[in-house]
């Protein structure tokens, strides 16, 4: 009798595995395939999306370096082409810079021998002798100064008195020198002197022989 009663409470006992609830054996096969495939397809797009942003960010690092390359090169052919014109301007400049400073250093050293040799002429030691050939030279030694002047003045501007208006000085005229005149009239009188006496003493002795 007491071995059939501890059978019946064995029988009787519930098992722990049906108190829980369902099992994963009783989920159908269809929906453990499809949460399969969802978190597969999760998983798949969250990878896209890392690849999308890592292809974003690579896009972005050659549209900057296509940027930069397109920069650099028209930035090279301009500055090749702004430097070279830049460069045959400057030469052509230096060279008539250097045309100009050799033009200059030739006429300033004609000039300065001009003006020495005029101011070295002293007339006031001319004497009737030699008055004609000493107004001779310097006369001469005058036009050759002129000539000089205005060769130059014509290659220069700055001695042109147009051009350098601004620059030049303005010659200031001189009141008329009496004195110089006076010199110049006696010099000139002392020349002619011998020849109007000569003149004279031809007049005179015509006069007699006729008579």
């Amino acid at each position: 009798m007491k071995e059939r009663g501890n059978s019946a409470g064995i029988l009787d006992e519930p098992t722990g595995n049906n108190s829980g609830g369902v099992s994963m054996l009783d989920v159908p096969a269809h929906e453990v395939e499809v949460t399969t495939k969802l978190d597969a397809m999760r998983e798949q797009l969250q990878k896209l999306r890392q690849q999308q942003d890592e292809l974003e960010r690579q896009k972005g690092d050659l549209e900057d370096l296509r940027r930069k390359q397109d920069e650099y090169t028209h930035g090279k052919t301009e500055m090749i082409d702004n430097l070279t014109r830049a460069l045959i301007m400057l030469e052509r400049e230096e060279l008539q810079a250097q045309r100009r400073a050799e033009l200059c250093e030739n006429t300033s050293t004609a000039f300065k021998d001009y003006l020495e040799r005029l101011q070295s002429i002293h007339d006031t030691e001319w004497s009737s002798a030699n008055v004609r050939i000493e107004l001779s030279h310097a006369l001469g030694l005058i036009e050759d100064s002129r000539l000089e002047f205005n060769r130059a003045r014509t290659k220069l501007d700055c001695l042109d008195p147009v051009a350098g208006q601004s620059t030049l000085p303005v010659p200031v005229q001189n009141e008329i020198n009496w004195q110089e005149i006076g010199r110049y009239c006696r010099l000139g009188a002392a020349a002619s002197a011998p020849l109007i006496l000569a003149g004279t003493i031809w007049l005179i002795l015509l006069l007699v022989f006729k008579h």
